[in-house]
């Protein structure tokens, strides 16, 4: 198995997966939590616009910079107690898409050498574009499982 190749295949597909969970709701049925410690679909969405940022700049930094330093990512207290209810999700939907596009082409340039560039990450070993790319695709999907779960727990039929 080519695993850039499931990466790319896979990062590719996850905007429509989170298309169809969001896509029709009012944002009221978006921002509604399913209990006191989980996130509402607008909150896991908003995460994932976010989490994209985050990754964008770091294999922007692994392809410019020489072995540039990683900082670990974890959303903010504000964040996890519901900042992400003041953004517009909508908009930022639209950039998440815009940008998705722009990095599946951005990967699909890339040689071999290039998807072996390194950061130094305190948590990973060898923390290169590749790497990151599949902890991105992981975690990505760890969150869209917590979507399904979040949608189809109130009631939603795609």
């Amino acid at each position: 198995m080519d695993i850039r190749l499931t990466i790319l295949e896979r990062l590719k597909a996850h905007p429509a997966e989170i298309h169809s969970m969001l896509d029709g709701l009012p944002s009221e049925q978006l921002k509604e939590r399913p209990s006191e410690h989980t996130w509402s679909l607008h909150e896991l969405a908003m995460h994932l616009c976010e989490t994209q940022d985050v990754f964008i700049e770091r294999v922007a930094r692994m392809l410019t910079e020489e072995r540039p330093e990683i900082v670990p990512y974890e959303p903010d207290e504000a964040r996890k107690n519901g900042l992400y209810f003041t953004e517009n999700l909508p908009k930022r939907m639209k950039e998440f898409d815009i940008q998705r596009t722009t990095l599946i082409s951005l990967l699909h340039t890339l040689s071999g050498a290039q998807w072996k560039l390194e950061g130094r990450h305190p948590e990973m070993k060898h923390y290169s574009i590749e790497k990151a790319m599949e902890s991105f695709m992981r975690h990505e999907e760890h969150h869209l499982y917590q979507m399904f779960n979040v949608f189809f727990g109130m009631g939603g039929k795609r």
